[in-house]
């Protein structure tokens, strides 16, 4: 086997090589005991910031469940199925006492729903427009991709709940504020998606259009589109459960949903009817969930998702 010179010493390719692997194994170790150390000091850093001690989390946790324990119904079995009296009333321990607003609750949760469809709609076709701009294989000028990119950033950035906070002020108290601040904040989140849904698709239909003569927008309406589709509608019905939620938070600052009712609630009678709502959002949102996981497996396939 040849030698190799080096530092005017010959060395066997063999002990090169083995030189060459350790010197390797030691400097990735220096770098992950670095990383390491540096994320320790900032994880101790967050601890200390957010008073996250164990004496804290003793003295906090019971007081959890003191609150829970005062907005429990107070259901008796004797009386739980009870229907009205004569004076038009559920008896108290009844779970018609409990529920007496249902259809109140029920038509503010369907508003909630509504809120969120209609935010994920609107979100879905601006952040489809965008995303095509904001890909880099895709955008057909790099300046209008980082402005697209930029914006999106912001839309995401932002809570959705300060959208709210400014659109109440603008539009007024109701579910126009929801919707439109939902559909902002959606819009970033579901652009950075499809953008990087786009970046992984394969360019050979778009050269393939492009040769024939065919327009940008041609480009990405038959060559782009078609591939990521799939994916665009998982994504859009991943975030029509999380815009569910988020309908059901703006409500706190006035911008409809059932979030306005649980405020109220919350602020002025702290009782059985805080976990009357509490209820029925967890329950329409652990439905919308599992319905939403269906549709997705359907519509791309258990095996992709493995």
């Amino acid at each position: 086997m040849a030698s190799v010179t080096t530092n005017g010493q010959d060395q066997d390719p063999v002990s090169l090589f083995e030189t060459h692997r350790r010197q390797m194994i030691r400097d990735r170790m220096v770098v992950n005991v670095t990383l390491g150390v540096v994320f320790l000091g900032f994880l101790l850093w967050s601890l200390w910031i957010s008073r996250f001690t164990p004496d804290r989390l003793a003295a906090g946790l019971p007081r959890i469940f003191e609150y829970f324990g005062s907005v429990m119904p107070s259901l008796q079995w004797d009386v739980l199925f009870d229907s009205r009296n004569e004076a038009g009333r559920f008896p108290p321990g009844s779970i018609g006492y409990w529920y007496n607003d249902f259809w109140k609750y029920l038509r503010l949760i369907w508003e909630t729903i509504l809120m969120a469809l209609t935010a994920t709609i609107l979100a879905t076709g601006l952040a489809v427009a965008l995303s095509f701009i904001a890909a880099r294989n895709c955008t057909p000028f790099p300046w209008a991709g980082a402005l697209a990119r930029r914006f999106l950033e912001f839309c995401r950035g932002v809570p959705e709940i300060l959208f709210a906070l400014i659109l109440v002020f603008a539009v007024g108290i109701g579910p126009l504020a929801g919707v439109l601040a939902i559909t902002i904040h959606a819009t970033g989140a579901l652009g950075k998606l499809f953008s990087e849904v786009n970046e992984n698709a394969s360019m050979r239909p778009v050269d393939g259009i492009k040769a024939v003569g065919g327009s940008w927008f041609e480009q990405m309406r038959y060559g782009i589109l078609p591939q990521v589709l799939p994916n665009f509608t998982s994504y859009a019905l991943w975030r029509f459960e999380i815009n569910v939620r988020a309908s059901a938070v703006v409500g706190f600052v006035g911008a409809g949903g059932i979030g306005a009712e649980l405020s109220h609630t919350i602020s002025f009678f702290s009782d059985d009817r805080v976990t009357a709502v509490l209820l029925l959002v967890v329950l329409t949102v652990t439905a919308i969930d599992l319905l939403s996981e269906r549709v997705r497996h359907r519509l791309i396939g258990k095996e992709s998702l493995r």
